[in-house]
């Protein structure tokens, strides 16, 4: 969403692409990224862009007319959203994993939408055939314990329900696809490219298969 080198993190950016993004006549949702927050410790303070970021971006799908399906928050991160769509279920989540992240907090959100995520899935259980997870970061050591299968991550209940699952994210600026995720053959990873580059659009076709 912006440079914090040349933003600085002023709120006007924010206002920016929210002004460009409501041009969409689809609703949009954003999950959090790390230069949209975290990024701006050295300029006015990480609490302060995730202010700015809560202040322009939460709620943000609320700005259109309120979709065919029924939206999930999670009650103590409302960031994270989920909803049920032609058999597929969709999973977004705050998921940063920067150096400028404090710890502890760090380790809250990704134990608690873990939780939550399992949660959505037990929940819809054998009303979805594939699922879709989109967070911000790659796989990395910061985020081993949403993921890690050895570390009871979402690997472990992707295993578990044998079913198609895509994890889409940005942060690494260049297209990846990476099939067998963790070693598994029906979890694929999508990088998206980001900034300059077209939008990538997916296509769920037959609400099992992913086409990019």
């Amino acid at each position: 969403m912006q440079r914090t080198k040349t933003s600085l993190c002023n709120i006007t950016w924010y206002q920016h692409v929210a002004d460009i993004l409501r041009y969409s006549t689809s609703p949009v949702f954003i999950t959090p990224g790390d230069n949209d927050w975290l990024d701006c410790e050295p300029y006015i303070g990480a609490k302060q862009g995730w202010a700015h970021w809560k202040n322009t971006f939460g709620f943000f799908d609320s700005y259109w007319q309120p979709p065919k399906f029924k939206l999930v928050r999670q009650p103590n991160l409302l960031e994270n959203v989920s909803f049920l769509y032609q058999r597929v279920l969709f999973v977004v989540v705050h998921l940063v994993s920067d150096y400028f992240d404090i710890e502890s907090e760090r380790k809250y959100r990704h134990t608690e939408q873990l939780k939550w995520t399992k949660q959505q899935i037990a929940t819809n259980e054998g009303f979805f055939d594939s699922i879709v997870i989109i967070g911000h970061s790659p796989p990395s050591a910061l985020n081993r314990d949403f993921f890690s299968a050895k570390e009871s991550g979402i690997s472990e209940t992707v295993s578990e329900l044998g079913i198609p699952v895509v994890y889409i994210h940005g942060s690494g600026h260049k297209f990846v696809e990476e099939e067998q995720f963790n070693n598994l053959d029906h979890f694929l990873r999508i990088q998206i490219p980001g900034r300059t580059s077209n939008p990538v659009k997916v296509t769920i076709k037959n609400s099992n298969m992913f086409l990019f």
